[in-house]
């Protein structure tokens, strides 16, 4: 009997479809079909540890999602060639056109999935960005506080968790 009574965890090109039908999962917002194809892709990356603490924190479980959001910042620094991204060579960062940036920082809480070609600086941005929210739900305000630093205060949404803090 393998992981949550289902098939076990699988490698290889079935790994890679797994992990392929958990994005389209997540797209469709079926988080429970989501994290079982992460699950059982036996990946150990960052955006897969990303993509099931995004599944657990869309059900309500944020120890869970939490401790994932750890374990996937920790695998993104442990790559080989940190300063470079997670799947594509180093390359100068391009930003996009301002009304891009600013949907970005003025929008809620990202629920794209991560994919393995994002560059580690965005990937670490998703990473903090989840992990502040999980943060907030786990009453973990100084941490709050301390990655909305560390993101330079340009997020809207955890400027507003901060707001709900100090008040």
């Amino acid at each position: 009997m393998g992981l949550m009574g289902g098939a076990p965890p699988t490698s290889g090109a079935d790994a890679e479809r797994l992990f392929a039908a958990g994005i389209t999962y997540i797209c469709c917002e079926a988080w429970p079909q989501a994290y079982v194809c992460f699950v059982r892709s036996a990946r150990e990356d960052a955006p897969t540890r990303y993509n099931q603490a995004l599944c657990c924190f869309h059900v309500g479980w944020y120890e869970e999602s939490y401790r994932l959001l750890a374990e996937a910042e920790r695998l993104l620094d442990d790559k080989p060639g940190k300063g470079s991204g997670l799947g594509i060579p180093s390359m100068p960062r391009l930003q996009p056109p301002e009304a891009f940036r600013r949907w970005d920082t003025d929008g809620e809480l990202p629920r794209s999935p991560l994919l393995p070609e994002t560059p580690r600086d965005d990937a670490l941005t998703l990473i903090l960005r989840l992990r502040a929210e999980t943060a907030f739900r786990l009453g973990r305000c100084e941490e709050v506080r301390t990655i909305a630093a560390r993101l330079g205060h340009r997020y809207k949404h955890l400027e507003n968790l901060l707001k709900t803090i100090d008040r």
